[in-house]
């Protein structure tokens, strides 16, 4: 460990361009940052101001190898994302002199924590780190600063170690109270992706879609069309079953048809010129991709998705999205986690990972989603004592994070031992983590809308339009009860 320690500290020793430092989240841009002293965090400069200051963070536990490792690595395990976080907090103790403490709360009950400890009168910790979902609960009960409204903040969130679409996502009425980005590895752990399996790939003769999506050729009909061609009843018995040896075009959760119709750059709502969002469900471009999805999706001779076949919670769930494991499935619509999970890595398959592909090739971009529960956004508490000290901490973290852990995340885990075999998968993750669509309402989850197209294909019931007139009245009833409360004085 301290071999490790000597290098970095030599190297950091020898990085002399400095970036200006930035007191205002909206005054500096990429190209204003300019040469200053030398410091760990070249734009926050060099000071003691901060020696003996400790940022204590309520965090939310969740059950992945990366939930403690963003903040708190306590000793040196040989792992990359570990021990490059490990090493970071000692650097910035060394450097700055603050050290970070994190308080541990199950996710369940974090949002109950959060409420007692305030009936309580406990005030032990500034910022807290959760599902952006939870964090949406407590947003809207006033527990968190407006991130956009701070004077004198050391947060430079205009810059690329700080997630710039989020921002604009998440922001309602001006307002934003929350950030993401390289200060947590649990937003780009619960990005939704494509997985692809090569062997049934090139069995079927069909094009690599990685090379579809380096031509901008990754679409919805793409999908479909090879997911036809690869999908076959193998069992001799005429009928297609999940728990066979038949092999699916698609295999996903009946929830991830709200993920394909993201991919078409289709949200739940979208926002006018004043930040305020309206639900979007019924504009055309919606209804059209909504229509693609349902074809693709209702297709039992190709897609399977576990509702069909199981409730939610059934033991035996599973066994749908496990025929990917098997190497009975060409596509499996998931998380980027689910490469970290047992199955994939003891799978006896050769496979990739992809965006969410486009509407059509006419689409400026590929666009992927998030899981809201789980992926991770920082806030800062709204009676923070010292907002100078937390967002210098938070901002160190977030640079920090960029330039020393990210990169193992990507390299050394993502790429080199989860997804094996594959020279495309670390071009393939940046496409997918540079163009997330974060859907406010779903966040926020206005009269429960995140269920409303996992709703209309668990019932098998097309009738997109009849759910939009019998909820959109709740709907915008709860989504202005937020609105009043961020815009009133």
């Amino acid at each position: 460990m301290k071999k490790t320690l000597c290098i970095l500290l030599v190297l950091i020793s020898l990085f002399t361009v400095a970036l200006s430092a930035c007191n205002d989240a909206g005054d500096t841009s990429e190209n204003d940052i300019s040469q200053g002293p030398q410091a760990y965090v070249p734009h926050l400069g060099e000071t003691d101001a901060y020696k003996g200051k400790v940022l204590t963070v309520l965090s939310s536990h969740e059950n992945n190898n990366f939930s403690k490792e963003a903040f708190s690595a306590v000793e040196i395990t040989n792992e990359p994302i570990n021990d490059a976080s490990y090493n970071r907090n000692i650097l910035l103790a060394e450097n700055y002199g603050f050290t970070i403490e994190t308080i541990w709360q199950d996710a369940s009950g974090f949002i109950a924590r959060v409420r007692d400890d305030k009936s309580a009168g406990i005030d032990n910790y500034d910022v807290m780190v959760s599902g952006l979902q939870t964090l949406c609960t407590l947003a809207a009960e006033g527990f968190f600063l407006d991130l956009n409204a701070l004077e004198d903040s050391n947060l430079c969130l205009d810059q690329p170690w700080w997630d710039q679409p989020f921002n604009e996502d998440m922001s309602v009425a001006g307002k934003l109270y929350f950030a993401t980005g390289d200060i947590v590895m649990l937003d780009d752990e619960y990005t939704r992706c494509i997985l692809y399996n090569k062997d049934l790939i090139e069995d079927n003769n069909l094009e690599s879609p990685a090379q579809l999506v380096y031509d901008h050729k990754w679409t919805l009909d793409a999908l479909y069309e090879m997911a036809k061609t690869a999908a076959h009843e193998g069992d001799g018995d005429g009928k297609m079953t999940v728990t066979g040896g038949d092999v699916w075009g698609l295999v996903q959760a009946s929830f991830e048809s709200y993920t394909l119709i993201l991919g078409s750059d289709c949200p739940l709502v979208s926002k006018d010129e004043d930040d305020i969002p309206r639900l979007a469900m019924m504009d055309t471009r919606n209804v059209e991709a909504f229509d693609k999805v349902w074809d693709l999706c209702t297709d039992r001779s190709t897609t399977a998705y576990t509702e069909q076949y199981y409730k939610w919670d059934d033991p035996d769930a599973g066994a749908v999205c496990r025929n990917f494991e098997k190497g009975q499935a060409l596509f499996y619509t998931i998380t980027v986690n689910a490469v970290s999970g047992k199955g994939l890595r003891e799978a006896d398959i050769r496979y990739g990972i992809l965006p969410i592909p486009m509407y059509n090739e006419e689409q400026e971009a590929y666009c992927t989603t998030i899981n809201p529960y789980h992926f991770h956004a920082v806030s800062i508490k709204e009676n923070c004592k010292d907002v100078d000290f937390v967002t210098f901490a938070l901002e160190a973290l977030a640079w920090t994070g960029k330039e020393y852990i990210t990169p193992e995340y990507y390299e050394r885990t993502l790429k080199n031992k989860r997804i094996l075999d594959d020279d495309d998968s670390a071009e393939m993750l940046d496409i997918i983590f540079s163009n997330r669509i974060v859907d406010v309402s779903i966040c926020y989850n206005w009269d429960d809308c995140i269920q409303y197209y996992n709703r209309i294909f668990s019932a098998g019931d097309r009738g997109l339009a009849s759910l939009v007139e019998s909820e959109e009245a709740q709907f915008n009833f709860e989504m202005e009860k937020t609105l009043v409360f961020f815009t009133e004085d």
